[in-house]
């Protein structure tokens, strides 16, 4: 009797125990997140930014039920996620999950700018075709965000986190493209790091007016590969906006390069003496790299692909916030960066390097696709600085004497490597990039941390030949001796029991 007595007490005491833990598990909680960039926990820009919403955020999760694998999975990291932005925001964010089953949820979803789409699920050992709903939508203050799929879960609390900021932002900052200069159309050939920047900030077109002064001032400038010479206006104008502390990314083309017709000539627009006074050269060459993307080429009757050293894969970064992330770029021909000319007040960090197996092309410029080429050159001088920032106080190139407020540049040798017209869909590397480098000439890097999470495999290492058969005799010999060897410790053993 006794016995049972304690018994209960001892399970009362436990319940008791669990319950207490459970609420204070409400307020105090961890997580164990092993992947390497923390996707599955909240980063602290995320949290602060929760944590400072002056009116409620109300999430609409229209997701259909009952979906295979991995659909459901998805929809449970989703709302995982969703209840960590309420623990920190508390009564200042709430979400609601709709399954859109019959009609008339199916047009509320449709009204909110969430389509269904089409999955694939077995059904009665079949494979069919479902039509489902898995988007969302983040209303603040009247306002509006959509996220019309949710399938990459990697950048889901970017992709909410940009949504609220937005909403919740009084004022986007403005970023300008500088055009009248034969640059790209952002609208044409930049779609998708147009997109991007268009989820947090308000996007603008600047040109020199009549009266030499630029249409527009954003808080970003971006000159992005000009062909034609830059009017003495335009460079007053830019001059004139640095000395103010404006701040300009520079993504320039030294060389006029094209693989179609194989020629490739220095380019001078005017912005190489400017960028010089302010210490930075950007040297008239191209990079050729062992370590770089193929290209298809006729080799006789036949098209094949072969290696193009002028198309350089970047994997060599200098830790900063614009290289968080980054792991890899292509840079179609490249130019390279000069750092000692710049002044000692000046602070310039390098961003990007080439490989060690890399050189340059000076004076004359050979790029004609050789499909008889050596498959394996060997190139030397590597490696070359490609991309850097500058910080400081800039000296004016037309005001004698005049030193500029404090600012912010960035520098990279190629005006092509977000340019879909020449590398197709721009690798995610380059992405992060440029989002990052808009932050850092923002000084806001409250989307960087959380824009690189990525759940993608990284790639390999860079290896010589020579280890690259060690590891692929290795493997292939390495699971038969050890199976020999294991079998002879056996025979041994047998053998030693018997007698």
């Amino acid at each position: 009797m006794k016995h049972n007595l304690t018994s209960k007490i001892s399970i009362l005491l436990i319940g008791a125990i669990l319950v207490v833990l459970n609420l204070l598990g409400l307020q105090w909680f961890s997580r164990l997140d092993l992947t390497d960039d923390q996707v599955f926990t909240l980063a602290p820009s995320s949290i602060e930014m929760v944590q400072k919403l002056k009116d409620p955020v109300t999430v609409k999760v229209y997701f259909t039920d009952n979906l295979p694998a991995p659909y459901n999975a998805n929809r449970r990291l989703l709302q995982d996620k969703l209840n960590e932005y309420r623990a920190f925001a508390g009564q200042k964010f709430q979400y609601q999950f709709i399954s859109p089953d019959d009609e008339k949820s199916k047009k509320t979803a449709n009204e909110a700018g969430v389509p269904p789409i089409q999955v694939q699920v077995m059904e009665n050992d079949a494979l069919q075709i479902k039509n489902a709903y898995m988007g969302l939508t983040v209303s603040y203050g009247g306002q509006n965000e959509v996220l019309p799929v949710v399938q990459d879960l990697s950048n889901l609390e970017y992709e909410l986190t940009t949504a609220i900021r937005k909403l919740s932002s009084e004022n986007l900052p403005k970023i300008g493209f500088l055009t009248g200069n034969g640059e790209p159309n952002p609208d044409e050939v930049m779609r998708f790091w147009k997109q991007g920047l268009e989820k947090s900030y308000t996007i603008l077109q600047v040109e020199v007016d009549s009266t030499g002064q630029f249409s527009n001032k954003p808080d970003v400038l971006l000159i992005i590969a000009p062909s034609s010479p830059l009017s003495v206006s335009a460079l007053q104008a830019l001059d004139d906006y640095v000395m103010q502390g404006g701040k300009v990314g520079f993504f320039l083309n030294r060389i006029n390069a094209s693989i179609q017709t194989g020629t490739a000539s220095i380019l001078d627009t005017g912005l190489e003496q400017l960028l010089e006074k302010y210490g930075i050269v950007l040297q008239p060459n191209l990079v050729q790299d062992r370590q770089s993307a193929p290209i298809s080429a006729q080799n006789g009757p036949f098209t094949m692909q072969i290696p193009y050293a002028f198309l350089p894969i970047v994997t060599q970064f200098n830790p900063h916030p614009i290289t968080e992330g980054v792991r890899e770029m292509l840079l179609p021909f490249v130019s390279t960066l000069d750092l000692g000319k710049a002044p000692k007040a000046i602070k310039a960090i390098p961003l990007i390097y080439s490989s060690p197996n890399s050189s340059v092309q000076k004076n004359v410029f050979n790029i004609q696709p050789n499909p008889n080429a050596d498959p394996n050159p060997i190139y030397s001088g590597g490696p070359y600085v490609l991309g850097a920032t500058y910080e400081g106080h800039f000296p004016s190139v037309f005001e004698a004497n005049k030193v500029g407020t404090s600012t912010r540049l960035l520098v990279l040798g190629d005006g092509d490597f977000m340019n879909e017209g020449i590398v197709g869909q721009p690798p995610e590397g380059s992405l992060i990039f440029a989002m990052n480098a808009i932050d850092w000439l923002l000084q806001d890097q409250t989307l960087s941390s959380i824009r690189s999470k990525q759940l993608n495999p990284r790639p390999l290492d860079p290896v010589s030949d020579g280890t690259k058969g060690a590891i692929k005799w290795f493997a292939i010999l390495f699971p038969s001796l050890l199976v020999v060897v294991l079998g002879f410790i056996r025979w041994r053993l047998r053998k030693n029991i018997w007698y």
